[in-house]
């Protein structure tokens, strides 16, 4: 009885001290958790994604936007019959026009002008949505790399003018050439003081590879995201925040090491427009990371 009555009571405490231990995530091997505390202050839109609406009534369905709950817009140019009316607009709304940009045959043809407009706008960031002048059929290494030298020459004289230069990805940065990753020649032939990263959540996926891993790889990289969801069908189409198979709490757990400061919205083909920024504001408001 007393040899039973040791070998219980050391059970017990060892159960109890593994117990303890887990509760705490010391385990060997498992790592200190931290509770999903965090929530985002700060939501915006990529105003794209409401493009149909904004041509049948611009003032009514920015109104809309800011109702929503959004705070800060990625768009081009501006709307209505002046610039200085549509900045009164967005500052009446409390809508920060933040970023925008163009493609790479944009940012070649008319870089000053892209300039002048983001600095009269009150914008940030200037974006290269498409890093290329062609469809980016069969491009090389030598291609990839000389492109990462474009974009640092571009952002030089982004960030000499007081604004800030990031590079938009799609699925193409993520199709092996040569044994290489195009997104890690970009990222690491480009100069962080120069070009950060607006990674596309979803291209990203699409293309085969997860956030997580690049966000750890390169930490302070990707000052903006583009957050879309992807639907459950072999398809990988479009789906609204929240509403597909993307973990984006799981990501978020990495928004600090990455840099993270600004998240759009968006979705590039949506049935019902103002309803999918709305369940995707909410989505987003309420995810816990």
């Amino acid at each position: 009885m007393q040899l039973q009555s040791r070998r219980d009571f050391i059970r017990h405490s060892l159960l109890g001290s593994a117990a303890l231990s887990m509760s705490a995530g010391l385990l060997p091997g498992c790592a200190k958790t931290t509770p999903q505390t965090r929530t985002l202050n700060e939501i915006g839109l990529q105003i794209s994604t409401i493009s149909e609406p904004l041509k049948q009534d611009y003032v009514a369905t920015l109104r809309q936007v800011a109702e929503i709950g959004y705070n800060t817009l990625e768009l081009g140019g501006f709307m209505g019959p002046s610039m200085q009316e549509f900045k009164a607009l967005l500052a009446e709304l409390g809508l920060n026009p933040l970023s925008g940009g163009t493609a790479m045959a944009g940012l070649q043809s008319d870089l000053d002008g892209i300039i002048k407009e983001s600095l009269e706008m009150g914008k940030k960031y200037v974006i290269c949505f498409w890093p290329w002048t062609d469809s980016a059929e069969n491009k090389t290494v030598a291609d990839w790399e000389k492109l990462a030298q474009t974009l640092n020459e571009i952002g030089k004289k982004i960030k000499d003018a007081g604004l800030e230069f990031a590079y938009h990805n799609h699925d193409l940065e993520f199709k092996v050439t040569e044994g290489q990753m195009p997104y890690d020649i970009i990222l690491e032939n480009t100069r962080p003081d120069l070009v950060g990263m607006e990674i596309d959540l979803y291209w990203m996926v699409k293309g085969g590879q997860q956030p997580i891993p690049y966000l750890q790889k390169y930490p302070g990289r990707f000052p903006i995201w583009h957050v879309k969801d992807m639907d459950n069908t072999p398809e990988q189409f479009f789906a609204c925040v929240g509403q597909g198979i993307i973990d984006f709490p799981a990501i978020f757990a990495y928004a600090d090491k990455s840099g993270m400061k600004h998240v759009f919205v968006e979705h590039d083909k949506p049935e019902n427009p103002l309803e999918c920024i709305k369940v995707s504001y909410e989505y987003l408001k309420q995810m816990k990371y």
